[in-house]
């Protein structure tokens, strides 16, 4: 059972490796992790101790569609040419890149080099196409529509849609970049004045064509950022719910550490196992 194992944004397949040391010794010995850095050498990320040394790596330089394109012809690539695997676990980041992957070969049409996918933290997805959300984006952007104005004191008023979009982009990204500045995504404005193919096309139910079908696990801690805990609930809601797993861990943003917390992983990791060869 071979796994690919996606590290979160300024970290390392040595880092995550460490993080899941706990986990690794409870896996049956017949998995096989594989541990790879980002494409891009970047600065320390949010939340990585001190202790932890570089080099550093994220799988992306930006969020926006050619930017999310570039990481998943990055992440198909090592699919095919490290693989074969059966799953991919990822962390934070690594847990986001896997679900655009993911998305992104279920609208083309194309085989999925993956049978589920355990992610932990999962950060905001993104799409690489520039299709997803384009309409909603372009009236906002012609709106010069503040994103960052909880009070709706934007006096423009939007469709169901629309607010929906700024909805979903208020309680995760906005939230988190105004709460946190090492968080990747701190120009908002990019929303208002940006050029259209430079902003960041989140998923979440409403501009999927169809939800993700293969086994998923969400794993992630209750006492993590509010703003990461909706992250993980977007990206679980892109997941066909039938085919979704979910373990909540007393923990912050990381990798479970408790022994039962870990068991309840190992046994959606097993029911995952199980769906994939029924």
């Amino acid at each position: 059972m071979r796994i690919l194992c996606l590290h979160g944004v300024g970290s390392s397949g040595a880092i995550l490796e460490r993080q899941m040391a706990n986990l690794r010794r409870e896996l049956d010995p017949s998995f096989e992790l594989v541990f790879v850095d980002g494409l891009f050498e970047c600065e320390r990320g949010p939340g990585v101790p001190e202790y932890q040394t570089g080099p550093f790596f994220s799988h992306t330089q930006g969020y926006s569609p050619f930017h999310i394109a570039q990481a998943v012809g990055y992440l198909e690539d090592l699919l095919e040419d490290e693989g074969p695997f059966d799953g991919i676990f990822g962390f934070s980041q690594g847990a986001a890149l896997t679900l655009s992957y993911c998305y992104q070969q279920q609208a083309a049409a194309n085989p999925l080099r993956t049978k589920f996918a355990c992610l932990f933290s999962t950060a905001m997805p993104c799409s690489p196409d520039v299709g997803t959300g384009a309409t909603i984006i372009s009236k906002l952007r012609t709106l010069e529509y503040d994103i960052t104005d909880r009070a709706r004191c934007n006096g423009k008023d939007l469709t169901i849609a629309e607010q929906e979009f700024v909805d979903v982009l208020q309680r995760t990204v906005v939230d988190a970049a105004m709460r946190d500045p090492l968080f990747p995504w701190t120009d908002m404005d990019v929303y208002r004045y940006g050029e259209r193919d430079a902003i960041p096309r989140v998923l979440y139910p409403s501009v999927l064509a169809q939800k993700i079908q293969i086994p998923t696990i969400h794993v992630w801690g209750q006492n993590d950022f509010e703003y990461m805990i909706k992250m993980a609930e977007v990206a679980r809601s892109i997941c066909e719910e039938s085919m979704v797993k979910t373990v909540l861990h007393t923990g912050l943003h990381d990798i479970p550490k408790r022994q039962t917390e870990i068991k309840a992983v190992l046994r959606r990791i097993d029911w995952a196992i199980s769906q994939c060869q029924g």
